[in-house]
């Protein structure tokens, strides 16, 4: 397969505005019968969070042949997390939402911070799990895609980072964020048939290890840290027990946009269906988080 790079957001620099209140919670009991009283959780100042000049993201993207371009779109959501305030009782989180359609765009949504907190975002936004073992990790999910451009932009292409609040003032707060990484791989797949024929496509179902019916991971729960170098998803993730499957639309020639997990040497398993039968075929690849790879593939037509 073909591999070139696909950008990733670097270099956020964010100012950040808020406004303050401030809520002490506890917990006791009056029945007669004595209960254990809960211990008592201070909150963070919920606040109101303004970034500004946020480029380079996933909301919209332009292919470019051999890159594909960026930008947001108004209304587009991304979630942050204080990650100093997360603990077995409490985890802050909530959703920060673009103001235009644009390259750079400002952030604005409701936080809950103080200043040296670390806050975590994400795009596109997803709720953090909230139960049990992976209780706040965020999950990453492949199931459901459209084979557009337009939708594994907007619901696919996850970016990760860390912000750090560097100063409250009043009611004024200010952070700083060194950059965003992209956490899965962007492709492209075009097909041809032995005699150079294009393949359309109206259903392509992708596999990796032995055979097609092996599946493909498509789900990670993502454990988030302070340090984003520290925040990726593995290599070659076990089997879902399914391919994935995606039923497009409108039947095309002109390519299916996937999102992939990264994969180091695996061999992908591939079936397309269309009105004139079943083209099967397979190819070995190599697929690094935050780059684009367009490719063509060769498939043979089943009896």
């Amino acid at each position: 397969m073909k591999q070139l790079l696909f950008k990733t957001a670097t270099c956020w620099s964010i100012a950040i505005c808020f406004s303050f209140g401030f809520m002490l919670t506890s917990c006791s009991s009056d029945d007669e019968e004595e209960e254990a009283q809960q211990p008592m959780v201070e909150e963070r100042p919920l606040c109101q969070l303004t970034i500004d000049e946020v480029p380079l993201t996933r909301a919209t993207l332009t292919d470019n042949d051999k890159t594909l371009g960026a930008a947001w779109k108004e209304g587009d959501n991304a979630t942050y997390m204080n990650l100093s305030s997360f603990s077995s009782l409490n985890i802050d989180y909530g959703t920060l939402t673009a103001a235009s359609s644009a390259a750079s765009s400002s952030f604005t949504g409701g936080v809950r911070c103080q200043t040296n907190d670390h806050l975590m975002l994400i795009y596109p936004a997803t709720d953090p799990i909230l139960t049990g073992t992976d209780r706040g990790k965020f999950t990453i999910s492949l199931a459901g895609q459209a084979g557009t451009l337009a939708d594994l932009a907007t619901r696919f292409h996850y970016v990760y980072g860390v912000g750090t609040v560097t100063s409250v003032t009043g009611n004024q707060a200010h952070a700083t964020i060194s950059g965003m990484k992209s956490l899965l791989a962007a492709c492209k797949f075009t097909f041809k048939d032995g005699g150079d024929h294009p393949i359309p496509v109206k259903t392509l179902s992708i596999s990796y290890r032995e055979s097609l019916s092996a599946g493909l991971p498509q789900t990670y729960a993502l454990a988030t840290n302070t340090d984003p170098a520290q925040v990726a998803i593995p290599e070659n993730l076990s089997p879902s027990g399914e391919a994935l499957s995606i039923d497009l639309t409108t039947q095309t020639s002109e390519g299916v946009y996937v999102a992939l997990f990264p994969i180091d040497g695996q061999q992908l398993f591939f079936s397309v269906t269309n009105s004139a039968g079943t083209y099967t075929g397979t190819a070995t690849a190599k697929l690094k988080a935050g780059k684009f790879y367009p490719a063509t593939l060769t498939l043979t037509k089943q009896p």
